[in-house]
């Protein structure tokens, strides 16, 4: 049998990929004692004791404080003390994890603690669970696997530490915001929304409500991977790799697909997935995912949600809103610099009377993108152009039908210049995950103005819009690329109680 890992085995380390190595090497150990003995049960063998393994843990030990530059937002310590945390996937989360350990090292001049923690895996959580054939046990054999294996203990996963109502303990404080078992539970669930393996998302996302942005996005992609040629689109100066969905993987270097074999594709993801993943992919992850989060503030909770545990750079919402002001265009750009939350989701978690603060990076390179995209469809403009104001994000799609009188008294003392459903929960969530966001929208209706969004008008303006829309948040993207650590400003990291991880 495999050998394993226990809470005795520790090791003390100066070196961060080393620290890194040994984690990988610890859950990939474990793991395969709980497979190996997992398929013997399958065959029929019974064990004398439970079978357990645990996660590995990172910890540090800080006896003394150093000076530490204050302009830092993260990877170092407020006290002395014990810090720890559970890690699942170190595979995946290598380059982010020898950043973190690094830094902390660095910043502390202090050695890292690689060990076993006492959070067991749970067999479900184990990487291809489900291809190992149990159909052949019976009732009795199934109703022995979970007094048999570790299953998954609800009580242990929250967003305590994150929304900063943990209770201290003091034989460590927390380094991250998850722990291993939200980690995983995270990444399950984004497979089932998304039909995309959680591996292959990547640190620049775009959340949308259309399948039309995913289909530009896909010819982006393989235009840009010269697999497919369309004039019509730009190429890109980043060395991108590779285009994956549910249901296809293309890599430069492939043979051309058609328009008609890429339709297909997408119209089989758009319609077998809730909530379909698309994938640009470029080295440590640096690439694009677009995910089709469908519509109203309810799925863009759910999505970052799970998005917000593979700490990525930056996710963007490219979505649709009504406009408030007689005097803009159908098709207008607006981006989001305060919200008018009336969602009602996250209330609890982030109170109303807190500020959600926008970041100047993801604005600037925003507006540079625009402009960018302006003059390549041969239409010069200014950062002037995008209209700037608050979105007001609502829980009902019919707010509207509201008698005027609520209407007015509703917006009467409000700045609000666009309704939407998502933006404010998607920016909130970034927020309460210190995940930079931003809200890139276009004006697809007036209802306030007699233009409500009608079928024939709704087609014209996608058809119009589409292109403008997602190469603005892709060149957007490809901005903050160059300088992606920028990104994770002050202004979402707590200045009392923080993690020290990103």
């Amino acid at each position: 049998m495999t050998k394993i890992y226990t809470q005795q085995d520790r090791w003390l380390f100066t070196d961060a990929n080393a620290a890194v190595d040994q984690l990988i090497d610890i859950y990939q150990t474990n793991v395969s004692y709980l497979k190996e003995h997992y398929i013997a049960f399958c065959n029929g063998h019974d064990f004398p004791e439970k079978i357990r393994a645990c996660y590995p843990e990172i910890r540090f030990d800080l006896k003394q404080l150093t000076q530490i530059d204050h302009k830092l937002s993260y990877g170092f310590f407020e006290n002395i003390g014990h810090y720890s945390t559970s890690i699942t996937q170190p595979q995946l989360f290598r380059q982010y994890l020898y950043e973190q350990i690094s830094k902390i090292m660095a910043n502390h001049h202090i050695q890292v603690e690689i060990g076993v923690s006492s959070l067991e895996i749970p067999i479900k959580f184990v990487e291809n669970y489900d291809h190992i054939p149990i159909q052949n046990l019976t009732q009795e054999r199934l109703s022995k696997l979970d007094r048999t294996f570790t299953n998954i203990d609800m009580t242990k996963i929250d967003d305590g530490i994150a929304d900063g109502s943990y209770t201290i303990s003091s034989n460590s404080q927390p380094l991250c915001l998850f722990n291993a078992l939200r980690v995983d539970l995270a990444l399950q669930r984004l497979e089932h929304y998304t039909g995309c393996s959680f591996k292959d998302f990547q640190n620049f996302i775009i959340l949308t409500n259309y399948p039309f942005h995913i289909d530009y996005f896909a010819r982006f992609s393989v235009h840009n991977l010269g697999i497919l040629t369309d004039d019509t689109i730009p190429k890109s100066h980043i060395a991108y790799q590779q285009f994956i969905t549910p249901n296809l993987s293309l890599k430069v270097g492939d043979e051309a697909i058609t328009n008609d074999a890429l339709n297909t594709c997408l119209l089989q993801m758009n319609s077998e997935y809730q909530m379909p993943a698309c994938h640009l992919t470029a080295d440590n992850h640096q690439g694009i995912t677009i995910v089709n989060i469908g519509v109203g503030p309810s799925n863009a909770k759910t999505i970052t949600d799970c998005l917000a545990v593979l700490r990525p750079h930056c996710w963007l919402m490219v979505g649709h809103c009504a406009g408030l002001d007689s005097r803009m265009n159908i098709g207008d750009m607006i981006l989001a610099n305060s919200f008018e939350r009336k969602d009602f989701l996250l209330d609890h978690y982030v109170p109303l009377a807190k500020p959600i603060p926008i970041l100047s990076e993801i604005q600037t390179a925003l507006q540079k993108a625009y402009i960018q995209v302006r003059a390549l469809q041969h239409h010069p403009c200014s950062p002037k152009d995008m209209r700037t104001g608050t979105v007001l994000t609502v829980a009902d799609r019919n707010w509207e039908w509201e008698t005027s009188e609520t209407i007015r008294s509703a917006l009467q003392s409000s700045t609000s210049i666009a309704v939407d459903m998502e933006s404010a929960t998607i920016a909130t969530n970034g927020y309460r995950f210190r995940i930079p966001y931003g809200v890139l929208l276009s004006v697809s209706d007036k209802p306030l103005h007699n233009q409500p969004k009608l079928p024939r008008s709704a087609r014209h303006f996608y058809n119009q819009s589409r292109a403008e829309h997602i190469l603005t948040a892709i060149f957007a993207f490809e901005i903050m690329m160059e300088n992606s650590d920028s990104l994770h400003s002050r202004k979402l990291r707590r200045t009392v109680g923080e993690v020290a991880f990103r």
